[in-house]
């Protein structure tokens, strides 16, 4: 952290885990703690910071703001806040109502967000506006979160023990070391940016880009058949491509000269299927996986507790190029 935080370039920080309960609000406030010569912004793609786990009623860390912290927030969260908390705007979202506050001495909240993408964004903007150097978002690995925006600097990853045993942790971790290392597309400014606008497959035919009419290769068997029939240079592929989807067209993706996705997370492939999509063809990313840092939590709520110590261990023995933060430790 200390090497990322200090990065001038870097004002955007989102904290994912490959988990529920993967400590990422434990990690939030050793950033905020570590350093306080910058005035923070901090908001959650859900709600983070709560009193109690929702699911198996285990105390939760709440978030910790030093004064003069920003943060965003719903009316639960101000019960309790009285004149620590001065409300700067008042925003509706999918039938909630929100707030950006400002912290007026160090306090523990509950923290929040919009629901969109777009809204994200433009809180973020917000925040930055009203004095914010650096702005944390606790995020998640999904298409719904800004955490995989390419707006977003660098990814912070939490990798908890409710993930499951050790074995799948360190092959997840590996499929996220492959995603993460994903050439970019290297196409031109035009190129990029039709590609960000579209929401369908695209399709290259002698050295040019068409649109396919297809938005989704989930249960469209037939289409896709009919595609690949038509002896594709390059596809460009905006949504998921799943195992099953894999497998059943494996043999087409081999001869493709490319296959360019929006972003490495479309990759909802199991790490061998991973590895052999990355032998058979050339894969590029139109967004970077901006996974900039790791931090490791060996506390396991809803699953087998493993020994801490061995947990640590085992994960820093299998990468040892890797520099983990322990959640514990900080």
């Amino acid at each position: 952290m200390d090497k990322l935080i200090p990065i001038g370039a870097d004002k955007i920080f989102a904290l994912v885990g490959i988990s529920k309960n993967s400590g990422k609000t434990s990690v939030l406030n050793a950033i905020l703690q570590a350093f306080p010569q910058y005035r923070w912004a901090v908001l959650s793609t859900g709600i983070d910071g709560e009193e109690l786990d929702a699911l198996f009623q285990t105390p939760k860390p709440q978030v910790a703001l030093a004064k003069g912290s920003l943060f965003v927030c719903d009316e639960e969260s101000l019960k309790g806040g009285g004149s620590g908390i001065r409300l700067l705007q008042r925003f509706e979202d999918v039938g909630r109502i929100l707030y950006i506050a400002r912290a007026e001495r160090d306090i523990k909240v509950r923290i929040t967000g919009p629901a969109s993408v777009s809204s994200q964004r433009n809180i973020i903007r917000i925040l930055q506006k009203e004095g914010a150097d650096k702005v944390l978002v606790d995020g998640a690995l999904d298409r719904k979160s800004i955490a995989l925006d390419e707006g977003i600097d660098a990814l912070i990853l939490c990798i908890g023990a409710s993930f499951g045993n050790i074995e799948s942790i360190k092959e997840e971790i590996r499929r996220l070391i492959i995603m993460r290392d994903i050439p970019l597309f290297e196409g031109s400014c035009y190129l990029k940016r039709r590609f960000a606008a579209s929401n369908e497959l695209l399709r290259q035919l002698s050295g040019r880009w068409f649109k396919s009419g297809i938005k989704s290769i989930l249960g469209d068997g037939d289409a896709l058949q009919e595609l690949f029939a038509e002896e594709l240079e390059s596809l460009y592929l905006p949504t998921a491509l799943t195992d099953a989807v894999f497998e059943n067209h494996q043999t087409q993706l081999r001869h493709l000269k490319s296959l360019v996705i929006r972003h490495p997370q479309n990759l909802q492939l199991s790490l061998t299927n991973l590895n052999k999509l990355m032998r058979i063809t050339h894969v590029q990313s139109l967004i970077p996986f901006k996974i900039k840092a790791f931090a490791i939590n060996s506390t396991a709520i809803g699953a087998a507790q493993p020994a801490a110590d061995e947990y640590r261990r085992e994960i820093r023995d299998s990468f040892p190029e890797l520099r983990f933060i322990d959640i514990m430790e900080v």
